[in-house]
């Protein structure tokens, strides 16, 4: 096991000074670490990368800062040591829980500056802190792999919210890597926690199974590529599943890991402190957060999860993501746009008349086998990206001698004298570009669309789940359109005119943050109704 920045276990970087260790825990785990001397990317860069320059001009002194939420950092020994330096000037004001002893670590200070110090973090606000070294870790003091099937994984701290792995490793037994990513997701669900796990560092470079191959974490890569992408391998459950799910700046994983877990930081902090989200039990799920991060993903030029742009297979894959950099680079403003969008409603049969706003969430408690949930969008004007993704948890056993997995399809509509009308295959041309209106793998637990150029007009969105005798479980369905303006933007029916029909859905919407908010303040209520009289016929 080691730490995310070096070279494959075989090799090591000639271009930089390197210290190396291996011994043995009490359960046998072979650790191996190798530290490369280098340092973190510039935050300038970092933070207008990631979009986060954009949310504070947007949000200026309300922006969050992660304030109140607690993080996890774990890391492989660097020697005997595997937690930052707490007497850095970066981490004044932080709160240190150290989980045995240990000095200060380099690589564990350059990623607890990325993750929470006061400089280079994007959650500043972030002070508690509770540090793990990476083998006690996985067995005796968290996870409690090789306990048996009797004894669970530990309950975190309270406050916590956030585990950051910038290591990779494995116990050389496919029985216990699963035993261990078994039990990793199995407290993901039950604690309710944002897990970030970097992948192996270096195009092409074989992938490791902790922790990256776990399905209910976010497993993390680099926007130039330089990273590990092969996919889950047999005899890890899941094999084919593809990872990472998203990229984000950093001259190595270990670094780019913590920019993802500070952004989810950032959606823990605002589910307690937004009007939209405050007292909403849902906003404060781990797939909501998730979904949030993943579909609010920049898609550079070049992006494809490998869906045709012509043809009878036209916007259709069975891949939701693309093979090296998953949804893309991370945009933590827009993925705030879309947490605080609030939660929309899912219909059992396509809408003709009530629209979501076009940033937005919902949480499925249950989905009944073969039976559909859709929403329904008004784009006013031609748009030139849509993205939309829906992940859930799978359900290990209490036992971790197995798991349950649903299986969900994605698909786009569009609406035509209100009946959902094809537009994958041949039907799609001169309604959108390219990307894709169809998801449907059968071994991931994320599907993604991804709709470029995009005609204005009516649209359903449909999350199907496939006949199946999993036990049910949430879903949570994340989604972005860029803002477009109605002619009248209180003409909520677009029929032409203001009157009896708009002011029924401004009613049925009363109090939340649906389509009808003609205010854009984030909750539909007295001001909206004002707008909306005021132009009435």
């Amino acid at each position: 096991m080691r730490d995310l920045h070096t070279t494959p276990v075989t090799t090591h970087s000639t271009s930089a000074a390197h210290q190396s260790a291996s011994f043995r825990t009490p359960r046998g785990f072979m650790l191996a670490v190798a530290v490369l001397a280098c340092v973190s990317p510039a935050f300038a860069d970092t933070a207008s990368d990631v979009r986060y320059t954009d949310l504070l001009a947007r949000l200026g002194a309300a922006a969050p800062t992660g304030a109140g939420i607690g993080v996890g950092q774990v890391e492989a020994n660097e020697g005997t040591n595997f937690a930052p330096d707490q007497a850095a000037s970066d981490f004044a004001g932080t709160t240190f829980v150290v989980s045995g002893t240990s000095g200060a670590s380099w690589h564990a200070t350059e990623v607890g500056k990325n993750l929470y110090g006061n400089s280079l973090s994007i959650a500043p606000g972030i002070t508690n802190v509770w540090c793990w070294s990476a083998s006690p870790f996985v067995t005796s003091a968290y996870l409690k792999v090789g306990s048996g099937s009797s004894i669970a994984p530990v309950v975190p701290p309270i406050g916590l919210r956030v585990f950051n792995h910038s290591w990779i490793g494995s116990f050389g037994s496919t029985a216990n890597d699963n035993d261990a990513l078994r039990r990793l997701d199995f407290s993901i669900n039950r604690d309710q926690l944002t897990v970030v796990t970097g992948v192996n560092n270096g195009a092409g470079s074989a992938g490791q199974p902790m922790m990256a191959y776990a399905f209910n974490a976010i497993a993390v890569g680099l926007p130039n590529g330089a990273h590990s992408n092969s996919t889950t391998p047999t005899g890890i459950d899941g094999p084919g599943r593809r990872k990472p799910e998203i990229v984000a700046p950093g001259q190595f994983t270990s670094f780019a890991t913590p920019v993802v877990g500070a952004a989810a930081a950032l959606l823990w902090d605002t589910a307690d402190s937004h009007p939209n989200t405050t007292g909403n039990v849902n906003a404060a799920r781990a797939i909501t957060v998730k979904s949030a991060l993943l579909a609010g993903a920049q898609h550079r030029a070049g992006w494809s999860n490998g869906a045709p742009d012509s043809g009878t297979s036209k916007g259709i894959t069975t891949t939701p993501l693309d093979p090296l950099y998953g949804t893309d680079l991370l945009d933590i403003n827009r993925s705030h746009l879309i947490y605080t969008g609030g939660e929309g409603t899912g219909f059992a049969a396509p809408q003709a008349s009530t629209f979501e706003r076009n940033a937005g969430w919902d949480y499925i408690p249950t989905v009944v086998s073969n039976t559909s949930v859709y929403w329904s969008f008004r784009i006013h004007e031609p748009v030139d990206e849509v993205s939309v993704v829906a992940t859930w948890h799978r359900l290990v056993t209490t036992s971790f001698t197995g798991y349950s997995l649903q299986d969900f399809d994605l698909r786009f509509w569009k609406l035509v004298d209100g009946t959902p009308t094809s537009i994958s295959g041949s039907a799609g041309a001169g309604i959108y570009a390219s990307g894709n209106v169809e998801s449907n793998s059968t071994i991931d637990n994320v599907e993604h669309l991804f709709i470029r150029n995009l005609a204005a007009g009516d649209y359903v969105l449909e999350l199907k789940r496939k006949t199946g005798t999993q036990t049910a479980m949430p879903v949570c369905v994340a989604w972005y359109i860029p803002p477009t303006t109605p002619s009248n933007p209180a003409d909520l029916d677009g029929d032409g005119s203001v009157g009896a029909a708009d002011l029924a859905l401004l009613l049925a919407q009363w109090g939340t943050a649906g389509s009808a908010d003609i205010s854009g303040n984030g909750s539909v209520g007295a001001e909206d109704l004002s707008a909306l009289l005021a132009v009435w016929g």
